[in-house]
């Protein structure tokens, strides 16, 4: 990230030192957990079940209300008449963002940039086929100041860099107090070049976030041998792990802070029931990466011809 070091480090550098919001304003680029926050005077999105440590509903689930969320979110996805789903569909432009004709709820354009594909994942794009020219990624960064008072974190800069191709979205570095969610912000940048029904792939770079980083850690330390390395130093972590759609980790993973985030895109950018996140892939490449693989449930269930 700018001024941090050469990696994109998802807005949650470990190399940065936290900044209090008691002893110093955030600039923009200080690390921050992507957390809801919610604003006086504003409702908060409700979700449709409330989460509880203490459900026993949880109980029924290995990973507990990760996995619920996550097989809660797997449900809205492939069924149309799974009631209600919380996510819906766009209702804004990218334009909308950066040129809105009210300046409090305008976004500043940081850097708007076509170039090649980010070095980490590079192996990775091409073995998925996606674009590998060098001016076929656009890398654009939008920051704009809250304008609600936060009663803990009091008010900062938000921030989204997402980079997008022909059939990939990459999401980079984020950092909300108010306004749109990253999948909101992404799905948009991805309309401005691309046709959304050609979204097959969403990859989460360099990802720091604790609450997704930690317990996918946790799963991959229970796939491997006694005494294995931890993910963060382990050789084995530099080869991908796939875990299948409808599996418990699957279904865990997509409970996440992040994964959630993944998706509210599927749910918003497609008709519920036509897409279906078919696997969820991680290895170490440094740091963490994530990719979350989308098809159309119509190739699925067509059976190949012999």
């Amino acid at each position: 990230m700018p001024g941090c070091c050469t990696w994109n480090c998802f807005g949650l550098c470990l190399r940065r030192h936290r900044q209090s919001t008691s002893s110093a304003a955030p600039d923009g680029n200080a690390p921050i957990e992507l957390v809801d926050i919610v604003h006086p005077g504003i409702p908060a999105r409700q979700p449709a079940v409330p989460p509880a440590e203490s459900d026993p509903l949880s109980d029924l689930y290995q990973y507990g209300n990760r996995q619920r969320w996550g097989e809660l979110r797997q449900r809205w996805i492939d069924d149309a008449n799974e009631p209600n789903c919380t996510v819906k569909p766009l209702d804004f432009e990218f334009q909308d963002l950066t040129h809105n004709k009210h300046r409090t709820q305008r976004w500043t354009t940081k850097f708007n940039r076509w170039g090649p594909m980010p070095p980490v994942l590079q192996d990775d794009i091409r073995n998925c086929g996606l674009p590998t020219g060098g001016q076929d990624y656009h890398d654009v960064k939008i920051i704009k100041d809250s304008v609600v008072w936060h009663p803990v974190r009091g008010t900062g800069t938000n921030f989204h860099q997402i980079t997008t191709a022909m059939g990939v979205i990459i999401l980079r570095n984020v950092r909300r107090y108010d306004g749109p969610y990253w999948s909101e912000v992404a799905h948009a940048q991805y309309n401005v070049h691309f046709d959304q029904n050609t979204l097959r792939h969403i990859y989460l770079e360099n990802v720091i976030n604790e609450d997704t980083r930690v317990f996918i850690e946790t799963i991959w330390a229970r796939m491997q041998p006694p005494n294995t390395p931890g993910f963060r130093v382990s050789s084995e972590s530099l080869n991908q792990v796939a875990w299948a759609y409808g599996t418990p980790e699957y279904q865990a993973i997509l409970g996440t802070e992040l994964g959630k985030g993944v998706a509210a895109v599927v749910l918003s950018a497609f008709p519920r029931s036509t897409r279906r996140i078919t696997r969820i892939v991680v290895w170490r490449k440094t740091i963490m990466q994530i990719r979350f693989d989308i098809e159309h449930k119509d190739y699925l269930d067509t059976p190949m011809e012999m």
